[in-house]
């Protein structure tokens, strides 16, 4: 998680809360300086008062916090009962912002466990604390909230249902009915005589609460080995992973799972059987729910919210004195319009508005003449690419591999380029490699929303072993897609060389490549269509940038494809006449050098133009690098 914030050069005040019914946690960040402070938790805006509760909770932790009463620039408020009462999130805001900030983030405290836990990656998160909910997200932001129905209804596997579990064996060990000893003794240590504990719950101000809390002393018991206390988190770990397979059979059956919340913190106990419930393995909670708060409220400042739950948020910003919503649960899927809508390559050709209105002359002339641009742009940024290509030849000639990763039209192109090497320039087929967004079916069917799903680049750069002497190569005509991001990212925490292509200028692709390489192509004649004008020099600079990287490696001589493989009767021919050509004979001499050298064009011509057998000729260019004139240089021939 990043430490800074600062918009136009500026530091920004961040305040995170998560707020949960047992406690509160804030976080304030101005820069690098941090503060944090707990406070006590809520019943929840779903109450009667819930306004009140949440507005009381957050100034009771700005002052912990010891802001003093000063406004900070975006608050972000992770809260228990933020999907059952929709109702009251506008009166909640309005009063946030009246007191506090001037961006106010608004969301479930699941939600914000959900980006602590896996950040902005689809998967399922189950919340266990207090209560118990689980989130399912994918990519293309459908979600589903399973539980979370309270400790009367629902919550099963919660700290409440534990805890309760717990008193339950306590008092039946006191009747002389079962339980267990140890639990009694737990419960009388913690609340004293157990005839006074039904009333004493009855009579709490947060009976869920005071209940969960006896979670602790089950935990105790079970890892001193009470099997009832064991039995206890083994029926908790088995409610959480129905919730949790439930969520995601609503939403994609092949999400990952994460477990994540306050009650993990009991450790094996809860996690193992977790884990062997849900029948795989588990991801584990890269943060914490404050953590997921701190988060939402960056992107928020930034306008750059993770689409994969945008649909759980509620963004409203102060402009004067009013309160102005900017962003609504209803918005699921996409990113804020000022994000997305502001790229080049999203940008609509006003004199184009009666384009359907012209002949079809007419509409193919403007498509055409928009194609013209692309070569002019392209030359603009030769010192970028042969920068590029230098280091890429460079790793390459160290035993280095080379990877594509793109989604929808750049992962095709991608894909055919890799795929057009090894005939064209005799390279193993896992010299180059392209890893599209959606695999190998993407590039007979396209799916889209792939392109959204980071932890699917993450994970392609991992599963094809890419290391330090590697290249990733990343094209996105936006600049911002997830899943070339997170790939490029985890590229260079790998070690390899990262080359980023898009088509805007100042694309998030850019920060932090070793190359950036931006083509900006500007508005398609079809608005956003970057299959057109965006496409075309991808594809140029693919063409170029893998051409120029096989001349480097010595994989050609001159204009010649010396490395071809000659597999049918078109290319045969064709390596007859560059033999000719390049060494000065006739076709008869080509055609018995070539026989003798495997229809190694390279071989048949240093043999030719060395005077030397076959097998001398492969030592030699083994010699020159698989160069023509190093092998010629180092055999003491001469070109012709």
């Amino acid at each position: 998680m990043s430490t800074t914030n600062e918009h136009d050069g500026v530091a920004v005040d961040l305040l995170a809360v998560d707020l949960g019914k047992t406690g509160a946690r804030g976080r304030w960040r101005r820069g690098e300086e941090v503060r944090e402070a707990d406070g006590p938790g809520v019943v929840g805006l779903a109450a009667a008062d819930g306004v009140e509760q949440v507005v009381g909770a957050v100034r009771s932790l700005s002052g912990a916090l010891g802001l003093g009463g000063s406004r900070v620039d975006v608050l972000a408020v992770g809260l228990v009962g933020y999907h059952a009462a929709s109702a009251r999130r506008d009166d909640l805001a309005a009063a946030l912002l009246e007191e506090f900030a001037d961006t106010v983030v608004l969301t479930g405290d699941v939600t914000t466990t959900y980006v602590g836990a896996v950040g902005d990656r689809p998967g399922v998160v189950v919340a266990a604390g207090t209560g118990a909910v689980a989130l399912a997200a994918d990519v293309a932001g459908r979600t589903a909230v399973r539980d979370g129905w309270g400790f009367l209804l629902g919550d099963d596997g919660s700290g409440y249902a534990v805890g309760r579990a717990g008193l339950r064996a306590a008092l039946e060990h006191r009747d002389g009915r079962g339980g267990a000893a140890a639990l009694e003794q737990a419960a009388t240590r913690r609340f004293g005589d157990l005839a006074g504990l039904p009333s004493a719950v009855h009579s709490a101000e947060h009976p869920s609460r005071l209940v969960a809390s006896f979670a602790r002393d089950v935990a105790e018991a079970a890892r001193a080995g009470d099997p009832v206390a064991v039995q206890i988190w083994q029926d908790a770990a088995a409610a959480l992973a129905r919730t949790a397979m439930a969520a995601r059979d609503a939403v994609d059956p092949a999400l990952p799972v994460c477990l994540a919340g306050g009650l993990t913190e009991v450790g094996p106990l809860l996690t193992e059987p977790f884990a062997a419930a849900v029948g795989g393995a588990v991801l584990p909670a890269a943060g914490t729910s404050l953590d997921g708060a701190e988060t939402l409220a960056r992107q928020a400042w930034s306008g750059e919210l993770a689409p994969v739950l945008a649909g759980q948020v509620s963004v409203t910003r102060r402009t004067g004195r009013a309160a102005e919503p900017v962003r609504t649960t209803e918005s699921a899927g996409q990113a804020p319009d000022e994000v997305i809508g502001a790229l080049a390559t999203e940008g609509v050709r006003e004199d184009l508005l009666d384009l359907d209105e012209r002949g079809t002359a007419a509409v193919l002339r403007e498509l055409w003449e928009a194609e013209a641009t692309v070569a002019p742009t392209l030359l603009g940024v030769v010192p970028a690419v042969a920068a590029a290509v230098d280091d890429i030849a460079d790793r390459l000639r160290g035993g280095g591999r080379m990877f594509y990763l793109g989604a929808g039209t750049p992962g095709r192109l991608a894909f055919v380029d890799a795929s057009e090497l090894p005939p064209t320039y005799g390279t193993p087929a896992d010299l180059v490699r392209a890893l599209p967004a959606g695999g190998v079916e993407a590039m007979v069917e396209a799916r889209e929303g792939a392109e959204d799903d980071g932890a699917a680049g993450a994970a392609m750069v991992r599963e094809a072993g890419v290391g330090p002497q590697d290249v990733v190569v990343g094209i996105s005509a936006s600049g911002r897609t997830p899943y070339v991001l997170e790939g490029l990212a985890t590229a260079a925490e790998l070690g390899a060389l990262t080359v980023a292509v898009s088509n805007n200028e100042g694309a998030r692709a850019s920060a932090g490549a070793d190359h950036a390489i931006e083509i900006p192509t500007g508005p398609e004649v079809i608005s956003g269509s970057t299959r057109l004008k965006a496409g075309s020099a991808q594809k140029m600079l693919l063409g170029a940038l893998s051409t120029a990287v096989m001349v480097r490696l010595g994989k050609t001589h001159g204009p010649f494809m010396v490395d071809m493989q000659a597999s049918n009767v078109k290319l045969r021919d064709r390596a007859v006449r560059m033999v000719q050509r390049v060494a000065g004979c006739d076709a008869e001499a080509a055609a018995a050098a070539l026989e003798e050298a495997g229809w190694s064009t390279k071989v048949a011509v240093v043999q030719l133009l060395g005077g030397m057998p076959s097998d001398q000729a492969r030592t030699a260019l083994t010699e020159g690098d698989g160069s023509v004139r190093g092998a010629l240089a180092r055999a003491g021939g001469e070109l012709r």
